[in-house]
């Protein structure tokens, strides 16, 4: 009869990550976040930092960064269940923020943009079919959805 309490060896277990990438101030981060059940939006509008693992660091080597020192996200992708969607209103904005210029289609709240205690208690905007770049790239970068951090923002304007 085997011995029941042999040891085995421990099951390997692969955690998935999510691409992400973060702007911040002097830096621009590619790199992965743990899968979440929340938008990214939501998760910095709480303040609270998010948990990023560097592109190329190892698996034990995440960092966590405060909410406030990020100017953009270019977050995984996400699907909310269609309870949790709130009805915005849609307007293409051009946003100079840092030494970036982005243009895109923001959801706002009515009157979002102009709300001093609004851009202070939900400063992260999320901007669809987006672009951004400096004045030193050739062409902007485009992608699908990207957070911008409204008190960061230099220039805000409606197109």
């Amino acid at each position: 009869m085997p011995w029941p309490f042999r040891r085995r060896p421990a099951p390997v277990v692969t955690e998935q990550f999510e691409p992400i990438r973060i702007f911040l101030k002097d830096a621009d981060l590619a790199g992965w976040v743990r899968p979440q059940a929340e938008r990214t939006t939501d998760i910095l509008q709480r303040g609270v930092p998010l948990s990023f693992l560097p592109a190329g660091a190892q698996p034990g080597e995440w960092v966590d960064l405060r909410a406030e020192e990020i100017l953009m996200v270019v977050p995984p992708p996400h699907t909310s269940q269609r309870w949790m969607r709130v009805e915005r209103q849609l307007e293409q904005v051009a946003i100079r923020i840092g030494p970036y210029t982005v243009t895109g289609t923001a959801h706002l709240r009515r009157g979002q943009e102009q709300d001093l205690y609004l851009r202070a208690t939900r400063p992260f905007l999320p901007l669809t079919d987006a672009t951004f770049g400096t004045a030193q790239d050739a062409t902007p970068h485009r992608v699908a959805t990207l957070i911008v951090n409204l008190n960061w923002v230099e220039e805000f304007r409606e197109l």
